[in-house]
């Protein structure tokens, strides 16, 4: 017998993300390095370019991710730069890719 959504045992109150950031962050999961003129650095530059506002979040969860907290009436300037590490870190941590651990 299939559950009723009334009877499904979701828990929405424990997220620490918005659906907002989550989406911020799958968003950069999906720009991929396809192999071609553009490396991975350009083609989120670009994206940050034509989405500015986007960018603004991204370095919100950067540091939400890395336990800073930023106030509301702060201003992201737009001259910062976004680091690949800063990148992989927010769409690891928010979207909770697994990680393998080799050692040596």
């Amino acid at each position: 017998m299939p559950t009723a959504f009334g009877q499904a045992n979701i828990e929405f109150g424990a997220s620490q993300f918005t659906f907002g950031e989550f989406s911020v962050a799958y968003e950069l999961s999906l720009i991929q390095d396809v192999g071609g003129r553009y490396s991975r650095k350009e083609l989120f530059d670009d994206f940050f370019q034509k989405y500015p506002e986007k960018k603004k979040k991204v370095i919100g969860l950067v540091l939400k991710v890395k336990g800073k907290t930023i106030k509301d009436n702060v201003t992201i300037p737009d001259n910062v730069n976004v680091s690949l590490s800063n990148i992989d870190l927010v769409i690891q941590e928010v979207l909770k890719k697994p990680t393998a651990r080799i050692y040596a």
